[in-house]
C-alpha cells in the first residue's frame, strides 16, 4: 500500500512549515545575539525583534493549517470570511490594546526616549524605568510609578537628549 497525494502533500506541507519556523526561530536568534541586549538598544531592538518573530510565526502556521485544510478537502471560502467577521469584531473590541501595541512598536523603532531617560509624557516627569510594546512605565522624584499606555502618548519632553 502506498502513501496517497493527498497524505504526501500534507507531509510536505507540515515538512515546509516545520523548516520555515526553526528558520525564523534561528534567524530572529542570531539578530538577538548579535546585538547587546544589556544597552537600552539592545533591549528596544530585542522588544521588535520578539513581535516580528511572533508575527511570522502566527502568519507560517495560519498559511499552513489553511494549506492541510484545503488538502482535506474543506471549502475555505466560508471559513475565512467567518475568520474576517469575527476578526472585525475582535478588532473594535480591542481597539485600544491595538492602538497601544502599534503605537509602542514605532515609539520603540524611532527610539524616542530610552529606559533611563528623564522625560515628561502626558503631564508626569520622571525616570523612565521600563518600556514595553503596551505601556511606558515612569517613576517620579516622589517615588509614585506612572503607567501610561503607549496609545495615548502624544507629546514626549526628553530631558536626557540634549
Amino acid at each position: 500500500m502506498g502513501v496517497d497525494i493527498s497524505t504526501s502533500r500534507i507531509i510536505f506541507i507540515a515538512l515546509v512549515t516545520l523548516v520555515a519556523w526553526i528558520g525564523t526561530q534561528l534567524l530572529t536568534r542570531g539578530l538577538v545575539v548579535a546585538i547587546s541586549t544589556g544597552t537600552p538598544t539592545g533591549k528596544r531592538l530585542k522588544t521588535l525583534t520578539d513581535l516580528i518573530k511572533a508575527a511570522v510565526s502566527t502568519l507560517i502556521i495560519a498559511i499552513a493549517g489553511f494549506m492541510i485544510l484545503e488538502e482535506f478537502g474543506f471549502n475555505l471560502a466560508p471559513l475565512i470570511a467567518s475568520a474576517g467577521i469575527v476578526g472585525l469584531a475582535i478588532g473594535f473590541g480591542a481597539q485600544a490594546l491595538v492602538k497601544d501595541i502599534i503605537s509602542g512598536a514605532f515609539l520603540l523603532a524611532e527610539n524616542q526616549f530610552s529606559e533611563g531617560d528623564e522625560v515628561e509624557i502626558s503631564g508626569k516627569r520622571g525616570k523612565v524605568e521600563k518600556i514595553t510594546l503596551r505601556t511606558v512605565r515612569i517613576r517620579d522624584t516622589d517615588g509614585t510609578l506612572h503607567t501610561i499606555p503607549n496609545g495615548s502618548i502624544t507629546m514626549v519632553s526628553n530631558f536626557s537628549k540634549k
